[in-house]
């Protein structure tokens, strides 16, 4: 809260009276954020009359004790670090005077704010001394004074803030630029902007290089490296060169928030925007304020970008759980992002296992009370590749879920399209839901009931329905989508001989295009019931909750047949017996058609009294992690070799 004052010490030994020594006293100095044009009290001219005021009553305002707050509002409610000391001087009885050159200098909060100021002062007998007002709240008297001078600067702080609401407002509605320039423009007489002769290309390379697939810490690298100024530092030596104050950049590099600012707002397009939201015209149109230098269609790219790479923030801070975290530089593996633990729901993580890489829940790597599951990365692939091709072959014309992967497949296919037609759907459902306001103002709360009033209503509502008709018409003028065909789909990228050859950014697309998520469970499930694939559109499953590490044995055994992999032909090399809930286990794909055929080892399911003639015929190994017990007459069947190995 502004201006919050530490508790009175009355243990403080007051300042000694009659002294010829000038005592010590505090000044505080405040200009509003306002340009130094709009406010006539610049800190000079309140340090001189403040000084004065002190030496006329015989004290000294040292340098220590001088507070200035510079571009600080007055009327809102945030801290205020100068006012608070300046407060504490007092309060403490460091000083029994503080002095400001006007009453509005101190705050802009009303009385209620003042008031509570000067019953802390009462208890320690301090004062302020207001000098361009000549009032001192020592004197008697003077309260009611300073409540009506408090309450009038509260009035003139909310008339100028609405005056320049208005005034931002109407250039809003004009496309015209009266702020701060963004950085990769220059802002012409007629205030609308022109790309920058040498900011503009290096905007231009960074949009291109993030649509090229560079990540945001790669693109702030080589911006750093090349010693290229960040917005905040150029935006400072425009204020200084400009005769106005500037506020310290807070870094002189490049950063991956920095990138992401410059490249996500509407400014990349010249587009104006207000509260993070974009301004539509009469027509349903965004409101443009010059030359762009990407265009909306790339901006729209660019967001679909970041929101591909983008995760939602599972731990940390209460705060920071459930929103997107920033986009970082993109996955180099396809299942990346996509798998979750079964047993808890938490994100699970690519990493080494035994000479292979799988995935682990990252919750119990970190500690927390998860049994886990694990699965081998390339099996996992090859699952839920099957099932994506298996899928996508089973879809009916008119599914939920082939409606979504042609919006998807559409935005990559003809982007300006699809950018065009997203930007309109969101002008038009704006002017709906502004529509749906007017109307709930006038007949739910009674907002319009005079003849003025209901003149303003319809002519606002007519409006609002003409640039709702305009959307849906410029909607009509879109060409008609491409024809979207799964079959040529699942033909061309995702046959079994093109699929391994294709870049993994464009698999994990493909990918995405029907798949939300793929959820991995321990190995007391059975081997084809380990995995379910979440689709578009589907409520993700419910974690098991289980806490212990146990195996549920149902007693089947699973048995690895490996072969010899540099045959072009099967040839049995050993077979390795494990119980069915074993986590050494691989897991097969449940597509016979898949890329695997040509692995080294095949797992087949059996109980312990129908174990494959194969195994008899071959050397059979028995798994040293799970100990499968076998009856003694099958043991003697066995060509067994390493024993428990």
């Amino acid at each position: 809260m502004e201006g919050t004052m530490p508790a009175a010490s009355h243990s403080a030994t007051p300042l000694p009276s009659g002294s010829s020594l000038p005592e010590p006293a505090g000044a505080l100095l405040r200009l509003s954020a306002l340009p130094p044009a709009h406010d006539p009290f610049s800190p000079d001219n309140q340090r001189r009359l403040c000084h004065d005021a002190a030496e006329h009553n015989n004290e000294q305002i040292p340098p220590e004790f001088e507070f200035q707050e510079l571009d600080v509002s007055g009327r809102k409610d945030r801290p205020r670090r100068g006012l608070d000391d300046a407060l504490s001087l007092l309060l403490t009885r460091k000083v029994r005077t503080l002095y400001v050159a006007k009453l509005d200098r101190l705050t802009r909060r009303g009385m209620g704010h003042v008031g509570l100021i000067l019953d802390e002062l009462e208890k320690v007998g301090g004062r302020i001394v207001f000098v361009a007002d000549g009032l001192d709240t020592s004197r008697p008297g003077v309260r009611p004074i300073i409540a009506i001078l408090a309450e009038q600067a509260r009035a003139e702080s909310d008339n100028t803030s609405w005056r320049v609401g208005q005034w931002h407002l109407h250039n809003r509605r004009h496309g015209v630029w009266n702020q701060q320039r963004p950085y990769g423009y220059v802002v012409a007489e007629n205030g609308r902007l022109k790309p920058h002769p040498t900011e503009a290309p290096i905007v231009r390379r960074m949009k291109d290089d993030f649509l090229g697939g560079a990540s945001l810490r790669g693109i702030a690298r080589w911006l750093n490296d090349e010693g290229i100024k960040p917005p905040g530092i150029v935006h400072a030596e425009d204020a200084r060169a400009a005769g106005r104050r500037a506020k310290g950049p807070l870094g002189d590099s490049w950063y991956a928030t920095t990138v992401r600012k410059v490249l996500s707002q509407p400014a990349i397009a010249a587009l104006v925007s207000h509260n993070r939201k974009l301004l539509y015209n009469e027509h349903g149109e965004p409101i443009s304020a010059g030359e762009g230098i990407a265009t909306m269609a790339e901006r729209a790219r660019i967001l679909a970008e970041l929101e591909r790479r983008s995760t939602v923030a599972q731990k940390g801070s209460v705060e920071r759980v459930g929103k997107r975290t920033g986009a970082g530089r993109p996955a180099e593996h396809l299942l990346v992002g996509f798998v979750r633990c079964g047993e808890c729901g938490g994100a699970a993580v690519r990493q080494p296992s035994k000479g292979i890489y799988a995935f682990r829940c990252s919750r119990k790597r970190d500690g927390a009370r998860c049994r886990g599951a694990q699965i081998a990365e390339k099996y996992l692939e090859d699952e839920v590749v099957s099932r994506l091709r298996a899928k996508l072959a089973a879809l009916e014309p008119g599914d939920p879920l082939l409606d979504e992967i042609a919006e998807r497949w559409f935005a990559q296919k003809v982007p300006d399209q699809e950018a065009d037609r997203g930007i309109l759907e969101e002008g038009r459902e704006a002017a709906k839901a502004r529509i749906a306001d007017l109307y709930a103002a006038r007949y739910q709360r009674g907002e319009f009931s005079t003849a003025d009033e209901l003149a303003t209503y319809e002519h606002l509502m007519q409006r609002f329905r003409e640039q709702r008709d305009a959307a849906e018409a410029a909607l009509d003028r879109l060409p008609p989508r491409p024809e979207f065909d799964v079959a040529t789909l699942l033909d061309a990228e995702l046959s079994v001989e093109t699929w391994p050859k294709l870049p993994i950014s464009r698999q994990r697309f493909l990918l995405g295009l029907a798949v939300h998520q793929v959820w991995a469970f321990s190995t007391d499930k059975r081997l084809d019931n380990r995995t379910v694939v979440v689709w578009h559109g589907e409520e993700p499953p419910s974690p098991t909750g289980n806490l212990m590490d146990i195996r549920r044995d149902d007693g089947r055994l699973a048995v690895v047949i490996r072969h010899r992999a540099d045959r072009p032909h099967p040839v049995v090399r050993y077979s390795v017996i494990h119980r069915s809930v074993c986590s050494n286990v691989p897991y097969h794909p449940s597509d016979d058609g898949s890329e695997r055929q040509q692995d080294a080892e095949r797992v087949l399911p059996a109980q312990a009294t129908e174990l494959p003639t194969v195994t008899r015929q071959r050397p059979v190994k028995l798994c040293g992690k799970c100990q499968p017990e076998l009856p003694q007459e099958i043991l003697a069947t066995l060509r067994l070799v390493e024993w428990n190995s």
